[in-house]
């Protein structure tokens, strides 16, 4: 029992012990690929960061060079400017437009170049003449009104800081005593003091009709200075004033800021840190601080923005690098969430392999045993299904079948073996032999992907079988050649019977078909002769009953004339007798002729009413004989309809309400219309009104539809009919009444003298428990009626 129990523990630690060293495997997988996954993130991040900065730094370089080589460019031309026009102590006009031209060329920014010498009060008149002698025409020295808009005649003052010169000439403000200005003022009053150019806050640039232009710009100015006087100060006796117009001074800063995907913006810090003096935001830019008028109103600084100083001829400037979003979509993808992404994949990964493989390990042996089971399936497949079997190794030329093989063929299962050279040529059918090696030649060279062919097969007993084979390489070499190639065959001799007969019938179809095709044309002629036929009986049959009902009409009045005729025949017989007599008295001769007269007039009503009785039965019955084409009044024609028809209706306990109005005039038939009404007036009180022994209610009714046609609507308030019903309903030999009084052809036959003796269209409207409506649309004018 001890031993047993130490055998069971042994056993019980070999088991326990591979799953543990499997669960330390899997977790220093889990923990070395985590750990180095992050220090690899870790890594890529900085460096992608070192990246991102050294690109954002490259470009901020390159857009602040660009703008203080700009700046650098305009404080030197004004020094440049400066320095040499103080050796010219009388400079002329002609030369300072020379120089101003040549100037401008060079530094495109700059839009002004003015002169402003420093004129004494008492010099003003002398000034002003020789201004004006150098071709300045009406030169003075004057002052914006700032209300009114016009230049003024300068005050008398002191002194004076006129425009002299500028250029270019046209639009400036020549003349300008900017001397009456302290703004304009203090950075050339500076600029003497320091004898340095002095930049000016940024403003509109001023045009000689004093209209600010929209751009913004400022001034350098440079002293020009003259003699030290006696106490040894030296004053400025002109100003050389470089005005720049900010947006051209910045325009290559700002290209390459856009290029960067960067705004730019300058602030002046004397001015304020909020609202720049110069913008260059992109349509693609987030910022959006714009009042409606397009300028910027309140813009300062964001988070992340590149911020550097700028000292512009002594005024302290603030240049803005300002990333836009399509910055951030332009720098190189990040990476190394990728990278740790990727590195615990890998770790997944090669956990999953690892437990994959001990688990591969531990249902090794399973699968070894499974394995031989699984053959035996296989095998019991193949002998379930019939199937023969054969492999063959093109290597050794070794041919193997099974049982069901040699059956098929005839021979003995279990003494017949496959010989070394086998040719299984030898055992098709030579009709065959061609169609199975071009097959087995495109699979075994790759063209098809699996071997698939019909043949016959010799049987031992000498006759041909059908069989099927299906088959597939299962080992090729390096250079795709076969080595092994399986195959299973079964047999199909049923199968191919069948086919043949199948053949045989599609062979002889085509003849079945047109046989069966002409029974029907005749079977459909005789079809139409009888329904003709049968609505020729029917259109009879309404003469009869209409003959039966005017005849049954007009016994009444000629009754009621024979009796007025035989009474007044016996009261001249009597009054004869009487004359005869000679007692004949005068009160006797009035009361003869009072009831002769009453007796004639009786005789003559009946006989006016049997005389209409007989018109009217004889236009229905000329209309329904025929389809003579005439105009016609539609409500006379139906009005007339009725009346031969009272005497069969006037039998059932219901009504027709005509609605007709006068004056609708067809150019038709009107003895197919009037048998189309017959056949739904009849329709009404046989379907409709089954079963109801009051009450009934068929309408006729007529209105115009369009210029050209009338709608003629039949409705009742019968027990309606339900889908199936109303489906069918022109279907010839349908009805709910055959036996019972009804053929089944009344509305296919209304259907037929609408859609083609009429010309128009018929529409039925149906449900059960609410009636039926029948619109008939009819043209006023019909089509001619074809043969």
């Amino acid at each position: 029992m001890k031993n047993s129990a130490i055998a069971k523990t042994a056993s019980r630690g070999q088991t326990l012990r591979p799953g543990l060293l499997d669960v330390l495997l899997i977790g220093t997988i889990a923990l070395a690929g985590s750990a180095i996954s992050y220090l690899g993130y870790q890594s890529l991040r900085k460096a992608e960061a070192l990246r991102r900065e050294e690109i954002f730094s490259a470009t901020v370089e390159t857009v602040l060079s660009s703008v203080e080589l700009e700046l650098t460019r305009a404080v030197e031309v004004a020094r440049n400017g400066g320095l040499m026009l103080e050796l010219q102590p009388q400079l002329q006009r002609k030369d300072f437009n020379h120089y101003a031209q040549g100037l401008t060329r060079q530094l495109p920014s700059v839009q002004v170049l003015e002169w402003q010498p420093v004129v004494m009060g008492a010099e003003r008149t002398q000034f002003e003449a020789s201004a004006r002698a150098q071709g300045l025409q009406d030169y003075r020295i004057v002052e914006p009104d700032e209300k009114t808009g016009a230049w003024l005649t300068a005050p008398a003052r002191d002194d004076y800081v006129p425009v002299l010169y500028a250029w270019p000439e046209k639009g400036a403000a020549l003349g300008f005593n900017l001397g009456a200005d302290p703004l304009r003022m203090a950075s050339k009053l500076k600029a003497a003091s320091l004898a340095e150019p002095v930049a000016s806050e940024s403003f509109r640039i001023l045009r000689g009709d004093i209209q600010a232009s929209a751009s913004f710009g400022f001034a350098i100015t440079a002293a020009v200075l003259g003699e030290p006087d006696g106490t040894g100060s030296v004053k400025a006796r002109a100003y050389l004033a470089v005005v720049i117009e900010l947006p051209l001074l910045l325009q290559h800063a700002a290209g390459h800021a856009n290029d960067g995907h960067l705004d730019l913006l300058v602030y002046d810090q004397a001015m304020s840190l909020s609202k720049p003096i110069y913008t260059g935001i992109g349509p693609d830019s987030d910022l959006r601080a714009l009042t409606a008028d397009g300028s910027v109103a309140e813009l300062a600084a964001q988070a992340g923005d590149r911020i550097k100083s700028l000292a512009v001829a002594g005024r302290k400037w603030q240049v803005v690098l300002h990333p836009r979003p399509a910055y951030f979509a332009a720098l190189p993808k990040a990476h190394a969430n990728w990278v740790l992404g990727a590195g615990l994949l890998c770790t997944l990964l090669l956990m999953f392999a690892a437990r994959h493989l001990q688990r591969g390990r531990r249902s090794l042996l399973l699968a070894q045993h499974n394995l031989l089971d699984e053959r035996q399936r296989l095998q019991n497949v193949i002998e379930g299904t019939g199937a023969g079997s054969w492999e063959y190794n093109f290597e050794t030329d070794e041919m193997r079948v099974n049982e069901r093989w040699a059956e098929i063929g005839g021979l003995d299962p279990k003494a017949y073996a496959v010989k070394t050279g086998y040719d299984w040529q030898t055992d098709c059918h030579p009709d065959d032999v061609a169609m199975l090696k071009q097959t087995l030649l495109k699979h075994l060279s790759g063209e098809r992907a699996n071997y698939q062919v019909e043949f016959r097969r010799r049987h031992v007993d000498g006759r041909w079988i059908w069989v099927s084979a299906r088959g597939k390489v299962l080992r090729r070499d390096a250079r795709g050649r076969a080595l092994t190639i399986a195959c299973t065959m079964v047999e199909i001799g049923e199968r191919k019977e069948a086919e043949a007969r199948v053949l045989e019938l599609n062979s002889t179809l085509e003849q079945r078909v047109a046989q069966r095709g002409a029974e029907l044309e005749e079977a459909m002629l005789k079809l139409r002769q009888s329904q003709e036929e049968l609505t020729r009986s029917q259109a009879r049959a309404t003469l009869n009953t209409l003959a039966a009902g005017v005849s049954h009409e007009l016994s009444t009045p000629m009754s009621n004339s024979l009796i007025s005729a035989n009474t007044v025949a016996a009261l001249a017989k009597e009054f004869a007798q009487a004359m005869a007599a000679g007692g004949l008295k005068r009160i006797e001769l009035e009361r003869f002729v009072g009831r002769v007269s009453e007796g004639s007039e009786l005789v003559v009503r009946n006989l006016e009413r049997a005389l209409d009785l007989m018109q009217s039965f004889r236009q229905v019955a000329t209309d329904q004989a025929s389809e003579q084409r005439r105009r016609f009044d539609l409500r006379t024609s139906v009005q007339e309809l009725l009346e031969a028809l009272a005497p069969s209706l006037s039998l059932q306990p219901h009504r027709i309400d005509l609605n007709i109005p006068n004056g609708i005039e067809l150019d038709s038939y009107p003895g197919p219309l009037g048998q189309v009404l017959t056949n739904l007036i009849n329709n009404a009180y046989l379907h409709a009104f089954d079963g109801m022994e009051q009450g009934g209610v068929l309408k006729i009714s007529a209105e115009a539809a369009g210029p050209n046609h009338v709608r003629i609507s039949c409705r009742d308030n019968g027990r309606g009919m339900d889908a199936a019903t109303l489906e069918k309903l022109f279907i010839p030999f349908f009805s709910t009444k055959i036996g019972k009084g009804g053929s089944g052809l009344g509305m296919s036959i209304i259907d037929n003298l609408v859609n083609k003796t009429l010309g128009g269209s018929l529409q039925v409207e149906s449900a059960p428990g609410e009636g039926t409506s029948v619109h008939v649309t009819l043209p006023l004018m019909a089509p001619q009626v074809r043969d």
